[in-house]
This record gives structure tokens, C-alpha cells and sequence, in this order.
């Protein structure tokens, strides 16, 4: 039982802290999709932010491209070093400097003019090379964006932004070519979030921008993995990166940015000490419960077993007297009852036990009468032989055969062929009364032959037939003994018909009131007994009819199932 309580209380251990483990998974699930989904919204708005930055710098130069001045300049017309050649370029720089100082993440803007030969950009008027990145060659609706080599290790990423300069009649007539400093546009845009890596690439996998923090060594371990993610949505161990696709003028880049999950370290490691002291008590709690059951359930149960063992062996004295708790001495109770009523049963069983033997002594005592009537019987007939009187010696052979078949110990049932032959019997003893006024008509199926009914059932409608209904009749009478089985519904059909004086439905309802006593009085069995006897051997499914008319005679039938003798 100590085992049992043991088992019972790990079990329940085990099932409450699985039930904490999971839920406290499943919060820890929902927790992580929740970043996830925040970490999306976040990275959804700044990306639309960076589409706006180049698309806001793109109208800019559209801008400038439709200035007056810079049409005049592209069509290559002006007079070089004239008046009007530096009041334009003048005009040109001002222009792209007002321009320039309107975006803080633009480091440098220029334009190259096919016409004149020369670039024109806001870091000096002299005709500079702007960039060392090979610049794309530009129809009127082409834009290009190149990332530009880094020529020290402190330079930060800055890439290309080219788009063509068109007259009015959408003719490329140069170029502008704007540097953008990424770390200040990304800075703006990410500096307020707590973000673990920010990095852009191209569609090739090449790092436009990209930042990581010094001491996350984790993460630049895991960098080239991360450079070929495309999945929307990646989880590390303890970080979350989002990856969304960036679509700018003349380039398609990708954007992933990463952050820490919201279930922290810290809260894990407190949650794992909070699980673990939960399991420490309840060790404690399980030790506590051993401990009491030991006290007020198993040494009670312990000392009942030792009453019942005593008890086992036939000490009806070894009474309940412990104090326990009110449990225990209800139960002491109610095994001290049990001990006074098995004693009690078992004085009363002797008691049964001395009657049997008594009455199996005169049972043997009984046994010796039909034994003497049998041997008396046997005297008659050999005396009746002697004198030369056969049918008293041949009545008396048949009233022994009856008395053989109702005092005898063969069983309650016997076969239909056996019944026929008491039937016989009981026939001869009435010859010598009636002599040939009674005639007996047999309809016997081969078939039912073998089958078991109960023991002189059909031997008392006999006697009634003859005493009640021929008899009185003082006529000739005709007994018919049909026995048949009806195959379909497995029964057995016995029935026994005269043509007697037979009865008017007053008679039947008189001997319905006296419980047939009237026509009983000299059957001694009678219909009542035989109806009882069917209702005890077979049930309520199977009964017996009777049919009687006056002046017609009298028909009784039995249904009965169809049983077989298992020996036979």
C-alpha cells in the first residue's frame, strides 16, 4: 500500500508538472510569435521608410533635370567660359547643393553633362571623377544603384544612386550620380530600436550594408548562414531575424534585421529555479504524505490483517480493540460484527449438518417400504399365478412398474418412448376394471420418440379423461395420444383427446374457482399440478391448453421445447 501511495503521488507529480511544463511552453510559444509578429510590423514600416527615402531623392532629381538651367546647359548650345556659361554653372552648383543639403544621408551629388564633357558635383566645381565605380551607361527611364568599394576599413557603406538627366523632349542628355551614406539613413530609421544585426544585400547575396555588434560572436559565426536566408521569419536560440525583400529604383535588394526574443535568459533561468523549488516541495509534500499514511493508515491496516489471519484460523475471539482514528474504528466494528455472525453462521451450519444426517437416516428408514411393497406385490402375483389367474398377476405386474417409475430415483425426466410404455401400464390396470368399454388410439412421431419430457406428465390427463369423461359417458369410450414435433418452432406437442361427456364453460369456470378441486378428487395430481410442474420445468414460454365441449368430449395440449437425452 505504501508502495501504491508512492506511485499515486509521483504519478500526480508527474502529471502537474508536465501541465506546467507545457503551459509554460505554450506562453513561451505565444510569447515568441508575438515578437515575431512585432519584429515584422517594425521591419514592414521601415522598409516602406527606405522605399520613401530613394523614391523622395528620385523626385529631386526629376526636378532638377526640368530646372531652365540645366536644360540650357544640356543642350550644349552655351559659349564656353561666357557670361552665360558661369552665371549657369553657378546657378548648376547652387542648385545641387540646396538639393543635397535637403537629404542628411547624401555625401556627394553630381552631374555629368554629355554636351560640355565635364561633372559637376557639390563637393567642388572642378571637373572631379565623382566615384571609382564604373558608371552603367542610362536609357530615360533606367535608374541604377551600386553598392561603392570601400577604400579604408573605417569608410562606411555607401552606394550609387545614378539616374539620367533628359531634356524636355525625354532625350538623355547626362547623368546624375548620388552618393548615399547608409549608415546615416540607417541609423535614423533603426537607431531606436534594440536591434542585434542590421544588414542589406543584393539579390546576389552581396552586403550592401550590414552591422553587427562586436561582442556577439554568436551571430557572426552564424553570418553566412544568414546571408543565403530568404524565410520570412528565422529563430535562433535566443534572437529572432526577419528578412524582407526591398524594391528601389533600379535595384532589388533584401533587408534582415534581428532582435532578441522577449523570453529572455534571465526569465528562463528564473523559471527553471522556480520549477525546480516546486519540485523539491513537492518531494517534501510526497515524504510528509508517506509519513502520515504509515501512521494512520498502514499500521491500522496492519494490525486488522493480523486479526483476520487469527480469525483465518478459526479464533472467532481475536475482536477489534485498537484505537485509531473514526474511520478505522468503524471498520473494527463492523469486522467484530462479522466475527459474531460467522460464528453464528457456523453453529447454525452443525446444527444443518446434524438434521441432514438424521433425516438421510430416515430417509434409508423409507427406502425400506416401497422395497417391502414391491417384495408384497411379487407374492400376489405369484400367488395369483399359482391359482391360475393371470390378469390379477399381470395387474399387479403393471401397478409395479408404475410404482417403479413414481418412486424411483431415474431422474425428473424421461423419454416419450418410456412414457408410453407407463402409459401401457396404467392401461392394463384400467382393462381389468373397464374392461373393453375403453379403446385406446396412438399417434407417436419416429422422431419424438427420443425426447425428454417430465416423468408421468401425460399419465394424470389420462386418468382424468377416463374418470371424468368417459366414465360418466356410459359408453364406449376413445382415447387418441398424439405426439409430434413441430420442426420450425422446436417444440414438442403432446395431446391427449376423449369422447367423453366433455365440459360446458360453467364446469370450466367452477373448477377455475376451486383450483380444480371438483375434477381433482380423484386424479390426485390433477391439471393444476401439471400446469405448476411446466411453469417450473420450462418457464412462462410453454403451457397447456385445454378445449371441451359438451357432448364431444375433452382435448388437452402440452407445448413443450424439444430436449434430447445427451447420453443417447
Amino acid at each position: 500500500m505504501v508502495r501504491m501511495l508512492i506511485y499515486i503521488v509521483l504519478s500526480c507529480s508527474v502529471l502537474i508538472t508536465s501541465c506546467i511544463v507545457y503551459y509554460s511552453v505554450q506562453a513561451a510559444s505565444q510569447t515568441q510569435l508575438a515578437s515575431g509578429e512585432q519584429l515584422q510590423q517594425v521591419h514592414d514600416q521601415t522598409v516602406i521608410r527606405i522605399q520613401k527615402s530613394f523614391e523622395e531623392l528620385d523626385h529631386t532629381l526629376k526636378r532638377i533635370s526640368n530646372d531652365y538651367a540645366i536644360q540650357r546647359l544640356s543642350e550644349g548650345t552655351v559659349i564656353t567660359d561666357s557670361a552665360e556659361d558661369r552665371s549657369l554653372r553657378e546657378y548648376a552648383d547652387y542648385l545641387l547643393r540646396s538639393e543635397r543639403s535637403q537629404f542628411p544621408f547624401v555625401t556627394n551629388m553630381c552631374m555629368s553633362l554629355d554636351a560640355l564633357n565635364y561633372n559637376l558635383c557639390t563637393e567642388a566645381l572642378t571637373s572631379v571623377t565623382p566615384t571609382d565605380t564604373t558608371l552603367p551607361m542610362l536609357r530615360k527611364f533606367d535608374r541604377s544603384l551600386q553598392a561603392r568599394e570601400k577604400r579604408e576599413a573605417a569608410d562606411g557603406y555607401e552606394v550609387i544612386y545614378t539616374a539620367p538627366l533628359t531634356n524636355r523632349k525625354n532625350v538623355v542628355k547626362g547623368s546624375f550620380q548620388i552618393t548615399v551614406a547608409l549608415d546615416p539613413l540607417m541609423k535614423d530609421i533603426y537607431g531606436r530600436l534594440p536591434l542585434l544585426r542590421n544588414q542589406i544585400m543584393d539579390s546576389h547575396g552581396v552586403f550592401m550594408y550590414s552591422r553587427l555588434p562586436e561582442t556577439d560572436n554568436e551571430m557572426l559565426q552564424k553570418e553566412e548562414g544568414w546571408k543565403t536566408a530568404t524565410e520570412p521569419l528565422q529563430w535562433g536560440k535566443f534572437s529572432v531575424m526577419s528578412t524582407k525583400k526591398l524594391e528601389l529604383p533600379g535595384a532589388v535588394w533584401f533587408s534582415q534585421i534581428e532582435a532578441r526574443q522577449s523570453l529572455e535568459t534571465s526569465f528562463a533561468k528564473a523559471f527553471q529555479s522556480t520549477l525546480g523549488l516546486f519540485i523539491v516541495l513537492l518531494l517534501l509534500v510526497c515524504m510528509l504524505s508517506v509519513f502520515v499514511y504509515q501512521h494512520y493508515s498502514a499500521r491500522p491496516m496492519k494490525h486488522l490483517r493480523g486479526l483476520m489471519n487469527r480469525a483465518e484460523l478459526g479464533d472467532f475471539k481475536a475482536y477489534w480493540v485498537h484505537k485509531s482514528s473514526r474511520e478505522w474504528n468503524e471498520l473494527g466494528e463492523s469486522y467484530n460484527q462479522m466475527l459474531n455472525r460467522l460464528e453464528e453462521l457456523i453453529r447454525q451450519v452443525k446444527r444443518e449438518e446434524s438434521l441432514k444426517k438424521e433425516a438421510e437416516m430416515e430417509a434409508l428408514q423409507y427406502q425400506l417400504n416401497p422395497h417391502f411393497l414391491y417384495n408384497t406385490l411379487n407374492t400376489i402375483k405369484w400367488v395369483a399365478k399359482m391359482h391360475r389367474t393371470p390378469q390379477i398377476a399381470e395387474v399387479v405386474t403393471s401397478l409395479v412398474r408404475l410404482l417403479q417409475a413414481s418412486l424411483g430415483k431415474k431422474g425428473d425426466f424421461i423419454t416419450v418412448r418410456e412414457e408410453i410404455e407407463l402409459i401401457h401400464a396404467y392401461i392394463d390396470i384400467q382393462a381389468f376394471r373397464y374392461g373393453d368399454k375403453i379403446r385406446m388410439e396412438y399417434d407417436i412421431d419416429p422422431l419424438s420418440e427420443g425426447c425428454l419430457v417430465p416423468r408421468m406428465i401425460l399419465q394424470p390427463l389420462l386418468e382424468n379423461a377416463i374418470i371424468h369423461g368417459i366414465e360418466p359417458s356410459r359408453q364406449e369410450g376413445v382415447i387418441r395420444i398424439g405426439i409430434r414435433i413441430e420442426a420450425e418452432r422446436e417444440l414438442l406437442i403432446c395431446q391427449v383427446e376423449d369422447n367423453g361427456i366433455g365440459m360446458s364453460m360453467e364446469d370450466k369456470a367452477v373448477e377455475s374457482a376451486t383450483n380444480g378441486g371438483m375434477r381433482e378428487r380423484m386424479s390426485g395430481i390433477g391439471l393444476r399440478h401439471i400446469r405448476e410442474k411446466i411453469r417450473l420445468y420450462y418457464g412462462s414460454g410453454y403451457n397447456m391448453n385445454m378445449v371441451s365441449k359438451p357432448s364431444q368430449g375433452t382435448t388437452i395440449r402440452l407445448t413443450l421445447p424439444v430436449h434430447y437425452n445427451e447420453e443417447g
